[in-house]
């Protein structure tokens, strides 16, 4: 899952600067923006994706921390991010297999080897889809997946992790030293991955009101050190959030809808089919209250996905991993029968679970190959994103395309009007906006009308912008500041 990366960043050669990211570049940019603030020395979160800036506030920690880091060890904001990657998916390969070890005990360690199998690699069947123009949750829902969450970025991975660390202490007698660290650990989950707190304790919740109805074991109240000061510090961001109106305009937008059932069932089988096939033979059998985290886990999640919420898609974290533990206990099952053609089908489905990663992994490398735009942008202007982070000021905002603008925050700390499709509030106005300009379509009065209620400063022309064809005669009213090859920056009649 690193080799893609290397290829790309090899790729680019002596022209081409690559950013960074094969998988949703638009939120890698933003991960790199809010590193930029860390390694700027702040510790409180300020949105540089708006040209508005809101009250601090102690947001999005991690990535703020891995900017400090980055910073403290003179690394580039790129390598930090992919070095925690790579950190964060070697801690959640081994929780996954503690997890297993746990929740499998009992299993044949064939069971057990093709449960870590599937974690680590597998998905769903949305190759089948694609071939039909489709675009499954398989190719793009990387929290459900923990391959997909190891390929995206560092804080899935984690919080997965420490998901799956709560969970194994389920099963487990609490000392004074543990409990100490589950506080520890169930603050650190809503620093990272602030949702995983919700989807933690409902799931442990539901696994201890099976246990009381069924009168087969006492309230676990420990895990109250573990939810409580995770759940402290999510009121304390909703509170922050709704209390500034920079934010809330921002969170207003912030809409994580679940794709349809359909595309679900295609998304997370054929191991959500065979998993299905398992719970009903478990109960069959009695033996359904060994899996029943797993079980709880399975139908909570599917059920609350659609609970009409703006976050609904958030509940689908991890969701991958009850229905592959649950599911290779029917293919072990149908691998060690005496029947050739069960033994085939075993195979056929754990290969048909791999592929929808495989095209993940061919396409990265394909669009490096042939230098996709949104994964590269050239030498020359990396030359004047290294000028804006040397002139940075705190006040400035700059005028740039969207494709520019979403760059600019991670690499120069600017503030720009548009970069981001949820972070940058009033999204499609501001980014319509920004069109408008370098298109041609305002008068130079609006233009200075604009930058006057925006705060802009400064304005990045480089080919993007010219690429909108506008006649851009009205920026000959402002002074350059820097002429570069590709790119000249000019400085705006705004906070002269």
């Amino acid at each position: 899952m690193t080799l893609p990366y290397l290829f790309a960043a090899q790729s680019g050669g002596d022209s081409l600067v690559f950013n960074g990211f094969l998988l949703n570049p638009v939120d890698g940019n933003s991960y790199l923006g809010k590193m930029r603030e860390g390694w700027l020395g702040h510790w409180q979160f300020t949105l540089l994706n708006s040209s508005q800036e809101p009250e601090g506030s102690y947001l999005f920690l991690f990535y703020i921390f891995l900017g400090h880091v980055s910073r403290w060890l003179g690394l580039p904001l790129i390598f930090t991010f992919h070095a925690a990657r790579v950190l964060s998916a070697f801690f959640l390969c081994w929780m996954l297999y503690r997890f297993i070890d746990v929740y499998l005990a009992g299993r044949s360690q064939g069971t057990k080897t093709i449960a870590f199998a599937l974690l680590c690699f597998g998905s769903g069947l949305g190759w089948l889809a694609a071939f039909f123009g489709g675009f499954t949750a398989d190719f793009w829902v990387a929290e459900a997946y923990p391959f997909l969450s190891m390929y995206s970025n560092p804080h899935f991975p984690l919080g997965l992790a420490l998901i799956l660390d709560f969970f194994v202490q389920l099963r487990n007698p609490v000392t004074r030293s543990s409990f100490f660290g589950l506080v520890i650990k169930g603050l650190l989950l809503a620093i990272v991955m602030p949702f995983g707190v919700v989807v933690a304790g409902l799931v442990a919740g539901g696994v201890q009101l099976w246990e009381i109805i069924a009168n087969k074991s006492p309230i676990r109240w420990w895990m109250l050190g573990f939810l409580v000061p995770g759940g402290l510090f999510l009121i304390y961001q909703y509170i922050v959030i709704q209390s500034d109106s920079v934010l809330a305009g921002w969170n207003a937008q912030n809409l994580t809808y679940t794709p349809p059932l359909w595309d679900i069932l295609i998304s997370f089988s054929p191991a959500l089919i065979l998993a299905l096939g398992v719970i009903s033979w478990t109960i069959k059998s009695r033996e359904v209250e060994k899996y029943k985290l797993l079980v709880v886990w399975l139908a909570a999640g599917l059920i609350l996905a659609y609970v009409p919420v703006q976050l609904q898609r958030r509940f689908l974290l991890g969701y991958y991993i009850p229905i592959a533990c649950l599911a290779a206990i029917a293919l072990d099952w149908l691998a060690t029968s005496g029947k050739r053609l069960l033994r085939v089908s075993a195979a056929a489905a754990v290969a048909a679970s791999l592929i929808s990663n495989l095209f993940i992994l061919i396409g990265g490398v394909s669009a490096a190959a042939q230098h996709q735009p949104e994964l590269y942008y050239s030498k020359s202007i990396q030359g004047v994103f290294d000028w804006m982070l040397a002139h940075r000021k705190d006040d400035s905002v700059v005028l740039a395309t969207p494709g520019t603008s979403s760059i600019i925050p991670g690499a120069t700390g600017w503030r720009v009007v548009y970069g981001h499709p949820y972070e940058t509030p009033h999204a499609n106005q501001r980014k319509q906006e920004v069109e408008d300009i370098f298109s041609g379509e305002m008068s130079l009065a609006k233009v200075q009308q604009y930058f006057d209620s925006l705060g802009i400063d400064t304005v990045f022309v480089g080919p993007d912008e010219r690429g909108l064809g506008g006649d851009l005669a009205w920026i000959d009213a402002f002074d350059v500041v820097f002429e570069g090859d590709e790119v000249t920056i000019f400085k705006t009649k705004v906070n002269p």
